[in-house]
């Protein structure tokens, strides 16, 4: 029956991949997502007439592959070792690894699986999923060392109010001193007048 035979072999997975990856150029195009899936499912179909999954469990195996691929990635990054006995890997690598040492931006497999995803929006089409991990890599960097100079302008900017408070301050006591020395001058004055004023009425 259909639901018996409905399972994914090596062999279906290995024809989603290799149509998959033929396909990875498309995603860095305006077309829709969801049209570019709706292709490789016809695809699939051309070569399989016999493929019985849908367009959602296509796209949800692929999660599934994809992600697999890169936990590899990111594995062998990590251990300085590139053996691997998965079965898909030297396939998916020839696409994803030779853009970047590091493993594919999770929002990669994210961004071409979402075929709904702001399809709306004719104006502001969304990231492809074939930017390069260089590009999102080097925008990453500019946002972080810009965000580290506005935390460190603010920073300054706090220490600057700071120190202008305290001198301010400073300031404010100085001449509170200045004025209570005066009023003491003052009253020095005022007393040595009236020992005088009183010294003359005696002589």
């Amino acid at each position: 029956s259909p639901k018996i035979d409905k399972k994914w072999t090596h062999e279906r997975k290995k024809l989603l991949i290799t149509v998959r990856l033929n396909h990875e150029s498309d995603f860095a195009t305006k077309t829709k997502r969801s049209t570019i899936w709706q292709k490789i499912r016809r695809d699939i179909l051309k070569k399989d007439n016999t493929f019985p999954f849908s367009l959602d469990e296509i796209m949800r195996c692929y999660t599934n592959l994809l992600g697999t691929y890169k936990r590899i990635k990111r594995r062998s990054a990590m251990s300085g070792k590139a053996a691997t006995n998965w079965e898909f890997f030297e396939e998916m690598d020839e696409v994803y690894g030779t853009r970047c040492s590091v493993v594919v931006p999770k929002n990669t497999a994210k961004r071409s699986l979402e075929p709904t995803e702001n399809e709306n929006s004719s104006s502001s089409p969304s990231p492809s999923p074939s930017a390069s991990p260089d590009v999102t890599d080097t925008i990453r960097t500019r946002k972080r060392k810009r965000n580290e100079v506005i935390a460190f302008l603010a920073t300054e900017s706090e220490k600057q109010e700071k120190l202008f408070e305290t001198l301010v301050a400073t300031e404010k006591e100085k001449i509170r001193i200045e004025k209570e020395k005066l009023l003491e001058l003052k009253a020095i004055r005022k007393l040595y007048e009236r020992i005088l004023e009183r010294n003359i009425d005696i002589i």
